[in-house]
């Protein structure tokens, strides 16, 4: 005995989710659902960071030593010999780089996943306080803890101008673009300025004096030296502040006293100038001197939005500064990204005009609409979860979009098509649709989860390029979820209402609409 159809729908029926009949049965809920998902995108937008690469955390600390005029043999044998033993010991150290140059030393100190830098950064302050055994000439060590900066654009002024106006002109951008609000301004070809004394060598002979003596007397009367406490109501530090600040100071330091009383100074004895370590580097353009600058942001900075402040800035700049002054801007990090951004949009734009001349020929032109329509819904839900899952539009994650865009779409194709094909098969349009989305469920799950298994490892990668490379599974992931919510929530709903059968308006004639007539008479008429 055949079953009826009201059995079988019924049967159907009950093996399909509950959450995907929800959205079928009900008037509102899935256009709610896609307006919500549609708000959520547009907010996204506004919210996540654009970038060149994600941000990273830099799990390293490097000490720099200066030991001036040292060559790199003394530099590792009086510096590294001692520093190195002391820091190598101390926890969670993955790994030890030392450098040892002409007037210095450079050590690198890479720490375990999720080392807090903070206490690591005590512990080398103590370690380092703890050797007694460094060259009295060398400087206080210098601890630089790792930090995310990204460049976001290079700036090169130069012109007919001497250093020190080039120095200046870079000094008033560097803080001009700070009040603007750009993270970091680091120099190339700013050479750091210096006070020289050059003393005859017979002068040094006629006086007995070396040149060391000469450096020795300078060096104490420039040193700034603690004085001890003054204790009474309130307790204060003393400290003596040494002179030798400018020149003239310099050229008033005393080098000896003769017997007659005389007191012989730096200026009497030798030139006091100012001038620039000769040693740096030094930038020239077409034979003048020039200087670059890196504009960089931090973790959570917008590159777009500090890249449009440069720009901003360097059109105001070309007004106010020299026209001489040649002021060069190279944002091609940016100009990559917004290229990137643009190859998206490109892509699915693209994409989307291709699938609706598809689907409008081999399908129903309203489910051809609404799988269409639920490509944009679908990206939009991908944003705000990007946003969620503290993503950020970069290189990496609109790579990952990209690839993703045949998958959206793959999907609901296939639960559209397949709603179709009940409905032409017989079945009420809400039923067609639930028996559509139920019937493709367990498909397009397992293909998502595949998906996933697939991309997921990328997690696993450690270090800098794990953490770079992660944002690839992430991204993945986030459009998987958003592909289901949109293919099983909304898109559903949606392919109910539109192949619903609309009841067909039949136009009375005259005679119906007069109560009293006969039937017959309508029949003549």
């Amino acid at each position: 005995m055949q079953n009826s159809p009201n059995l079988t729908v019924d049967q159907d029926a009950g093996r399909v989710n509950g959450l995907i009949r929800l959205f079928v049965r009900h008037n509102n809920a899935a256009n709610l659902l896609m307006v919500l998902l549609l708000i959520s995108g547009i907010f996204a937008v506004q919210k996540l960071n654009t970038q060149f690469f994600p941000d990273f955390i830099v799990d390293r600390i490097t000490v720099n030593i200066t030991w001036p005029g040292a060559s790199a043999e003394d530099v590792e044998a009086n510096i590294l010999a001692a520093v190195e033993p002391q820091l190598r010991f101390l926890d969670d150290v993955k790994s030890i780089n030392s450098v040892a140059r002409e007037g210095g030393a450079a050590v690198t100190i890479e720490y375990d996943d999720g080392t807090d830098l903070k206490s690591a950064e005590a512990d080398i302050e103590t370690a380092l306080d703890g050797i007694t055994t460094l060259p009295e000439e060398s400087e206080d060590p210098d601890i630089v803890v790792g930090r995310f900066f990204d460049r976001v654009a290079d700036l090169k002024i130069h012109g007919p101008f001497p250093e020190t106006t080039i120095r200046r002109f870079a000094k008033r951008i560097r803080d001009d673009l700070l009040d603007r609000g750009i993270d970091r301004v680091t120099f190339t070809g700013l050479r750091d300025e210096e006070v020289k004394v050059d003393i005859p060598e017979s002068v040094l002979v006629q006086l007995g004096l070396t040149i060391g003596d000469v450096s020795t007397v300078i060096r104490n009367n420039t040193l700034d030296l603690p004085s001890g406490d003054l204790e009474g109501a309130v307790d204060k530090q003393l400290r003596t502040i040494a002179n030798g600040a400018d020149r003239r100071e310099l050229r008033d330091i005393e080098v000896r006293t003769l017997e007659t009383g005389e007191r012989i100074t730096v200026g009497d004895i030798g030139r006091v100038e100012r001038g620039v370590d000769d040693d740096e580097t030094r930038a020239l353009v077409a034979g003048n001197p020039a200087i670059s600058m890196r504009i960089e942001r931090a973790s959570g900075s917008d590159a777009l939005a500090m890249s449009a402040i440069v720009d901003d800035y360097i059109e105001e700049a070309k007004q106010t500064f020299p026209q001489s002054l040649q002021i060069v801007s190279d944002s091609g990090r940016t100009e990559a990204l917004q290229a990137r951004i643009q190859l998206l949009l490109k892509n699915g734009i693209g994409g989307l005009l291709l699938v609706v001349a598809v689907l409008f020929v081999f399908l129903n032109a309203r489910v051809a609409f609404w799988v269409t329509a639920g490509i944009p819904v679908a990206i939009a839900a991908t944003l705000g979860v990007m946003l969620i899952a503290g993503q950020s539009i970069n290189m990496v994650s609109l790579f990952a979009l990209l690839m993703m865009l045949g998958i959206i779409v793959d999907d609901a194709i296939v639960v559209g098509e397949h709603t179709a094909t009940r409905h032409a098969m017989g079945d009420p349009s809400d039923v067609a649709a639930e028996r559509g989305a139920g019937r493709m469920l367990m498909p397009v799950v397992a293909a998502s989860l595949t998906t996933a298994a697939a991309f997921g490892p990328m997690l696993l990668i450690g270090d800098v390029v794990g953490q770079i490379m992660g944002a690839i599974p992430i991204v993945v992931i986030c459009v998987l979820i958003a592909s289901l919510v949109e293919c099983f929530l909304i898109l559903p709903g949606h392919l109910a209402h539109s192949l619903a059968e609309r009841p067909t308006r039949h136009r009375q004639r005259p005679c119906q609409r007069k109560q009293k007539a006969p039937p017959e008479t309508c029949a003549r008429d």
